[in-house]
């Protein structure tokens, strides 16, 4: 499977959308679209949060965190579990369509999960 063509059929299929990145435990991205500094460096930011949020679902026995969408003035930033620690990040205006994108990120985040078990 080709990570760049999947990300690249979610950020087509969803308007609003500005990028799209799949990255690691770490924040370390496995793929970004477009590609550049913005997305890397904000994958590697809510690597962190993610951690914290895994750690307080495990206390708590919420289970796994599934999906998180972060709404600030001017972005949407919806966050979607694949496996094993990596997460499928979308960027989104505002004003996308943001529903939509959530499902989308959720059916995208499916069909890479064989790919990271």
């Amino acid at each position: 499977m080709n990570f760049d063509e999947v990300v690249t059929e979610l950020l087509d299929r969803c308007p609003g959308a500005g990028g799209a990145a799949v990255f690691d435990p770490d924040g370390i991205p496995v793929v970004t679209t477009p590609r550049g500094d913005n997305l890397e460096n904000l994958s590697a930011e809510f690597a962190s949060i993610v951690k914290s949020l895994e750690q307080a679902g495990r206390e708590f026995q919420h289970g796994q965190l599934q999906q998180l969408s972060v709404f600030a003035e001017n972005t949407v930033v919806i966050l979607t579990s694949i496996a094993a620690g990596y997460f499928l990040m979308l960027i989104m205006d505002r004003h996308g369509l943001v529903g939509k994108a959530r499902l989308l990120s959720r059916l995208t985040s499916e069909r890479l999960y064989t790919e990271f078990v």
